[in-house]
């Protein structure tokens, strides 16, 4: 976590003029050192200074275009989706509007680490599995729950302005990690944020350790493994993250802690982790669902699924990086923020514990 990183909850309008609620993450110009800049804040080896990721799974409208991405509180998330549609939804919005990526996502799980805030969430029909006294608002017999009615331990770093969701309720679509026959790949730095990203061979990098392919795959006798191998077992299968079992490892590396495949702390970890290694490609959904009871956390992940995978319990949220003009220097004073079309929510509209 960079000191010169900072955040707030804004309003952003988009394209059509939806309002959208966000969470910022900006950095003032001369407080930072180009090197000293996290990923998240790299898109095609240009830095932006902000970054803006929705607080809540998005619904969806309609528009002439088609279904349209908007993060609401008060909210049902949309579901029944495949990672291509979500995308496209979050690019209607307008220029530089895009589905998560997975930079994105890690950023918010790293962040929590550092803070050693746990991130709660609906991981058991309406309520958390590890803290039953955390309920949201639920909307069904599920035990799904409304998006904005979330207790503030349920947010990525415990306060009013952070994102919420991304432990259970819904498991979200992100971009730019993969699982390739077994091979983990990745797009580099924020790259997947690109406007008009395509998940196309030249955005692929192969993760490796020491030179070789770092691989994920479902044991036979149960569990999930994480390989350097040169030939693994084509199956799948899901275990917690703590069970992950190491094939010509002395430890997991450094890349996997990066991709957000594992935390630091990986070895005490419940959350799950699933991977097909006879997919040619699975994609990843991350943090867990409403009925992840006993594998539930915002470290889950999956790749379990192929690219048309539509389930109701997967949803999405959208981001978009800002061009900041000179005005950017104003983000955080006392003074007006004069970014076009930002408004900061008033204190009134905050959540309470």
């Amino acid at each position: 976590m960079k000191e010169f990183v900072k955040k707030k909850a804004v309003i952003v309008k988009d394209r059509l003029g939806l309002p959208n609620y966000m969470t910022m993450f900006y950095m003032e110009p001369g407080t930072y050192n180009p090197e000293d800049v996290p990923e998240m804040f790299k898109i095609r080896n240009k830095i932006v200074p902000a970054i803006l990721i929705s607080q809540y799974h998005n619904t969806t409208m309609k528009s002439m275009g088609g279904d349209v991405a908007v993060s609401l509180p008060y909210q049902q998330p949309r579901h029944t989706i495949t990672l291509d549609e979500a995308a496209a939804a979050c690019a209607r919005k307008g220029e530089g509007w895009h589905l998560m990526t997975n930079t994105e996502f890690t950023y918010l799980l790293h962040e929590a680490e550092e803070l050693g805030h746990t991130i709660g969430g609906n991981t058991n029909h309406g309520s958390n599995a590890d803290n039953p006294q955390e309920k949201g608002v639920v909307y069904d017999s599920a035990g799904r729950t409304l998006t904005g009615c979330d207790p503030l331990t349920w947010s990525h770093d415990g306060t009013t302005g952070g994102v919420f969701g991304i432990c259970g309720n819904f498991w979200e679509f992100v971009t730019g990690l993969r699982l390739h026959k077994g091979v983990v790949e990745y797009t580099k730095d924020n790259d997947a944020a690109v406007e008009g990203y395509k998940d196309e061979a030249p955005d692929w990098t192969v993760a490796e350790v020491n030179g070789k392919p770092l691989k994920l795959y479902g044991s036979s006798d149960g569990g999930v493994v994480m390989s350097t191998a040169e030939k693994i077992e084509k199956d799948w299968d899901g275990c917690h993250i703590a069970e992950l079992q190491l094939e010509e490892l002395e430890d997991v590396p450094e890349i996997a802690y990066k991709l957000g495949i594992v935390p630091h702390d990986w070895k005490n970890e419940t959350a799950g982790i699933w991977a097909d290694s006879e997919l040619e490609e699975a994609v990843p959904i991350r943090g867990s669902s409403f009925n992840n009871t006993s594998n539930g956390g915002a470290g889950a992940l999956n790749l379990n699924n192929p690219r048309s995978n539509v389930n109701n319990n997967v949803s999405f949220r959208s981001a978009s990086p800002h061009f900041c003009q000179q005005s950017c220097s104003q983000v955080g004073t006392s003074s007006a923020y004069e970014l076009k079309g930002f408004i900061s929510i008033p204190k009134a509209a905050s959540r309470e514990p």
